[in-house]
């Protein structure tokens, strides 16, 4: 008889859990978020511009109009490239940037019924590398350079609610230890809010 009890409430449960999700506030719970965008380099004499992709996971809790949360993302970029002539003629210096990591919180208040401004602050630690070849010895690379660099990333943006989807659009800054400059991105994120 409990067998049948629970196969007919669990329809009854199942409808039911849209309509409270419908009742939870807006820009709360988990996301996954697609994130792609402009990457800016500038400082030191250096002024490169890449492509940025990847991914976050946000977690939002609040009430009223404020939103607060936390956040993990791991991106890449198509930074890089090599250049001659920087110490001898016919040397060649390439440099490459690799994966970033971040994890921060997130502040922000919902100013429409659709509409959120945050923003963000947290670690970043990124993974550079790069070689220099001299052309006296040509067989293998004189400088051979590979390593992670932690730092702090600040940001502001904002962000669409559709429903159980969602669309950002953010601006942040990243700086890292031993690196001279900073990094500038321009992001749009497309995601999914549970």
């Amino acid at each position: 008889m409990r067998f049948f009890a629970k196969v007919l409430i669990l329809p009854a449960v199942l409808a039911a859990a849209p309509a409270m999700a419908q009742e939870a506030e807006p820009f709360t719970g988990p996301s996954v978020v697609a994130v792609a965008g402009v990457d800016h380099t500038s400082g030191a004499g250096v002024d490169d511009t890449g492509f940025l992709y990847g991914g976050a996971v946000t977690y939002d809790l609040g009430a009223g109009k404020v939103r607060y949360g936390v956040e993990a993302e791991v991106t890449g970029s198509t930074k890089g490239g090599c250049e001659s002539g920087l110490v001898v003629a016919g040397d060649r210096g390439c440099y490459n940037t690799g994966r970033d990591l971040y994890i921060g919180g997130r502040l922000g208040a919902v100013v429409g019924q659709n509409v959120l401004l945050y923003g963000k602050a947290g670690y970043t630690n990124a993974r550079l590398s790069g070689t220099y070849n001299d052309p006296a010895t040509p067989a293998s690379p004189d400088y051979d350079y590979a390593d992670n660099h932690g730092g702090y990333r600040v940001g502001a943006g904002v962000e669409f609610n559709a429903g159980n989807f969602l669309v950002r659009s953010e601006y942040r800054y990243s700086n890292y230890d031993g690196i001279a400059g900073g990094r500038h991105q321009g992001t749009v994120g497309l995601g999914v809010r549970f």
